[in-house]
């Protein structure tokens, strides 16, 4: 399934975090505090032995205090949604599995997630591509708009040094001319993004996995999504 992040967090973990970092810091205080010597040669206090009240007073702001109902809200159950199939990243691999998928299986219930605001907005922006793959995928890819334009016509392969560049003979699996294409790879999976849409696939922009779910064997089952609505001061927001 996916679990789509509670709007607020849960707040058992952030306190047991920040009951955790306290601890952390008393012990490495008290270490530090042990081995270091006065000037009158004497053992200074370690913090262990101070009285809580003033430990605590040293890093009051590490953590929050929340009120029951703030506990309530961060405590709240999460959703699920069932899906037959869960793809995570909305790159070129991952629409393309998520199209295939259901041209083989159009009654396929198929999400994608991804965590950029829109697809394609994680995507390097440059590259060189073969288009069979692509061709077979979406044969009337041209009467679809798709944005393959530029047809590379000269190929150069250089090693850089700090004054100069030198040529060197263009590896056989590097030959681009007359056959790859100079695209916008951004672009090119904002238009894959919509043939997914086309074809019936739920596409989840602006989501982000946190963590991945298990069934009781080990098996993976689902993701669970990043919490919203939190603010930086671990509160939930209005």
């Amino acid at each position: 399934p996916l679990r789509p992040g509670n709007r607020f967090s849960r707040s058992t973990v952030r306190e047991r975090e920040s009951a955790t970092f306290m601890l952390f810091l008393r012990q490495s205080f008290s270490s530090l505090l042990r081995n270091t010597r006065t000037s009158s040669g004497r053992i200074a206090t370690p913090l262990s032995s101070l009285p809580k009240v003033a430990a605590a007073r040293l890093f009051s702001s590490a953590a929050i205090t929340l009120s029951e109902e703030e506990k309530a809200i961060l405590n709240s159950p999460r959703e699920e949604m069932e899906f037959d199939v869960l793809i995570v990243g909305g790159g070129p691999a991952g629409l393309s599995s998520a199209i295939r998928l259901k041209q083989l299986q159009p009654d396929l219930n198929v999400c994608l997630i991804e965590k950029g605001a829109e697809l394609g907005a994680h995507t390097l922006s440059g590259a060189c591509i073969e288009t069979h793959a692509l061709a077979e995928l979406i044969p009337d890819r041209k009467e679809k708009g798709a944005p393959i334009h530029t047809l590379a016509t000269h190929d150069e392969f250089r090693f850089l040094t700090s004054t100069m560049s030198i040529r060197l003979p263009t590896p056989p699996q590097m030959h681009n001319v007359g056959r790859n294409y100079i695209v916008s790879l951004g672009a090119v999976v904002a238009w894959l993004g919509e043939q997914a849409n086309a074809v019936g696939v739920e596409v989840f922009s602006g989501f982000s996995g946190s963590e991945v779910l298990y069934n009781d064997d080990g098996s993976v089952c689902g993701v669970a999504l990043n919490d919203s609505g939190i603010g930086q001061d671990g509160r939930p927001k209005d």
